[in-house]
């Protein structure tokens, strides 16, 4: 089992945002068939650890108003050709993952619950 994040950054917001993972920001994810889920909105970083924990994907909504982000573990990625994610599970498993809402659970308890929810 994976131990639980502490401190969770976000990639766009420390001064690592010039780090290699960052050419991933804006790229477009697709599902495990080719389906597009949406595009990289920013990556969290276990601060504890120093390792990138979750992709925060950012879909629907016009223009960047309105738009959902979900995230996926980085261990879910089969794959990243060109300006493209592969997603190893299928959009309704995405669309069908916990939300977070950090009113109600700390981002520790988020990414235990995002983790077992996708079997990493």
């Amino acid at each position: 089992m994976t131990p639980r994040p502490g401190t969770m950054i976000r990639l766009t917001q420390s001064p690592h945002r010039a780090a290699p993972p960052a050419r991933l920001l804006g790229c477009r994810v697709t599902d495990r068939d080719g389906h597009p889920l949406g595009t990289v909105d920013d990556l969290l970083v276990d601060a504890d650890e120093q390792r990138y924990r979750l992709i925060s994907v950012e879909h629907g909504g016009v223009t960047g108003f309105g738009a959902t982000p979900s995230f996926i573990p980085v261990e879910a990625v089969h794959g990243v050709v060109g300006d493209t994610i592969r997603v190893g599970r299928s959009s309704a498993q995405v669309a069908d993952a916990p939300l977070y809402d950090p009113s109600r659970m700390a981002a520790g308890q988020f990414c235990e619950s995002l983790y077992g929810y996708y079997g990493c």
